[in-house]
């Protein structure tokens, strides 16, 4: 006996049915899993760039902490220099009368040959030096006025002449004024 299947194209069309119902859910389920890895790793990224980020802003607080410290240091330090240098002033200021005399009497030390120059005239008042006496000659007298404006400040040579009675020297009077470069060309 022979037989005859007429319904084999039936069958033919549920297994390709079939076969294409697998490829899709396949295709499916390869697509979904694709998505899930890429959220997955797109999670993983977010997370790590999430740590980077508060690690990053961790060590940027410990940086404005110790900032804030240094700060708060730097500050208390002006304001102890600050102490520091009005303290100064103020003993500046109540020694600086002091120390006019004594350097005073230290450049005329230093820049009086004794030799050359006699002063017989000396008068101090604030900051201005009168100075008188007598000299071997006009150079030496010069000589003097360089050195005190190099020691002491500006130098006006008020006279210089030949002495009256002893005309073999030379007779000066100037004015000194003290730590001034200029003293505004006043004569006195």
């Amino acid at each position: 006996m022979v037989s005859i299947n007429l319904l084999k194209d039936q069958r033919d069309d549920e297994r390709l049915a079939r076969k294409r119902a697998r490829l899709e859910l396949f295709a499916g389920v390869c697509v979904i899993a694709s998505v899930c890895a890429f959220w997955g790793w797109v999670a993983i990224d977010v997370t790590q760039s999430t740590q980077r980020l508060e690690r990053k802003i961790q060590a940027k607080q410990s940086r404005v902490a110790l900032l804030q410290t240094t700060r708060q240091e730097v500050l208390a330090l002006e304001e102890q220099r600050q102490v520091m240098t009005a303290r100064q002033e103020r003993v500046t200021a109540l020694t600086s009368e002091l120390n006019s005399p004594i350097r005073l009497l230290s450049v005329i030390s230093r820049v009086v040959d004794p030799l050359d120059v006699w002063l017989l005239h000396l008068q101090a008042k604030d900051e201005k030096i009168t100075l008188s006496g007598v000299a071997r000659s006009l150079r030496d007298v010069l000589k003097l006025a360089k050195e005190f404006e190099k020691g002491l400040g500006a130098v006006d040579v008020v006279g210089a002449g030949p002495h009256a009675q002893l005309p073999d020297l030379f007779q000066f009077s100037m004015n000194v004024w003290m730590g001034s470069p200029d003293h505004g060309g006043t004569n006195s």
